[in-house]
């Protein structure tokens, strides 16, 4: 991160895969957003070190940034207070205690890899709590299950993804508070597939929901970014007794098993591929 001067954070061109991520998102907002980014009200949820909330703060907009690990709301309070960035308002609490009348309402809310760290019925949980607090739309970027191998119902609707370890059974709090890329205490979570994720934003009321693949980064196999909008179904006209027969919006259905099967061996046999030769392909392929 620049902070000016010639003066990064981590180093000159130290961090490229968190530059074009944040390229991405960016793009993603101004695109898409109905106003300039000076004019929008946007919620980082779960903000790790800052990078997201100070970026769209020093664009103009009004953020508010929720962290639960202290020491990274301290290195967020850090740049702030440097930069005097007097529009970013910071919050040292866990994103499942969201409410509209505690944070209010947002243009853009920004949930960037918190997601995959939830368990059920948190996690859906969450996304009820985002679209009641969003005005326009969301971002949501996570990782998600290739395979089926978890059932879970929740209201009457049927998501499917997989269980994630967070932390061992034998993890104390110190320790816990101390892996920044897990979760605060669960210890698993659940990672929805990209079928039941979408259903699952459907569900709590997002209409149009975008796989965002430009601008491009390198996310890996199992992570995607999704523009979940906050619209309203549209009648037809033409069709005015479609609502009768057809689902409005469509829920989307599970991958076939047995290529469920195929992924899950294809996976497994690139376990066994060196990390040498990964990571050799990974540069080959940018």
């Amino acid at each position: 991160m620049h902070l000016g001067a010639g003066v990064y954070t981590l180093g000159k061109d130290k961090d490229l895969w968190g530059a074009r991520h944040l390229r991405r998102v960016v793009q993603i907002v101004a695109d898409g957003a109905r106003k300039p980014l000076k004019d929008l009200r946007v919620l980082d949820l779960a903000c790790l070190e800052g990078v997201f909330a100070i970026e769209f703060a020093r664009q103009g907009a009004e953020v508010v940034a929720i962290e639960g690990r202290e020491a990274n709301i301290e290195k967020v309070r850090f740049v702030k207070e440097l930069l005097s960035l007097d529009n970013l308002s910071l919050a040292q609490d866990d994103v499942r205690n969201l409410s509209a009348n505690t944070h209010g309402y947002f243009d853009v809310v920004l949930c960037l890899g918190i997601l995959h760290h939830l368990d059920m019925p948190d996690a859906i949980l969450f996304l009820e709590k985002i679209f009641d607090v969003c005005r326009d739309f969301a971002i949501i970027d996570t990782h998600v299950s290739m395979t089926p191998e978890r059932r879970y119902v929740y209201n009457g609707c049927e998501y499917w993804g997989k269980t994630y370890i967070e932390h061992t059974a034998t993890s104390s709090p110190d320790e816990k508070a101390d892996a920044l890329w897990a979760s605060l205490e669960d210890p698993e979570s659940f990672w929805f597939t990209q079928a039941s994720l979408i259903n699952a934003l459907q569900d709590v009321g997002f209409t149009p929901i975008h796989r965002c693949l430009t601008p491009r980064t390198y996310l890996g196999h199992d992570r995607i970014t999704l523009l979940a909008i906050k619209g309203v179904q549209q009648p037809l006209f033409s069709f005015p007794k479609a609502t009768d027969w057809i689902d409005p919006l469509g829920r989307w259905p599970e991958r076939p098993m047995f290529l469920s099967l195929m992924l899950k061996t294809a996976i497994r046999i690139g376990r066994l591929v060196p990390q040498t030769i990964k990571e050799k392909f990974i540069r080959f392929i940018h």
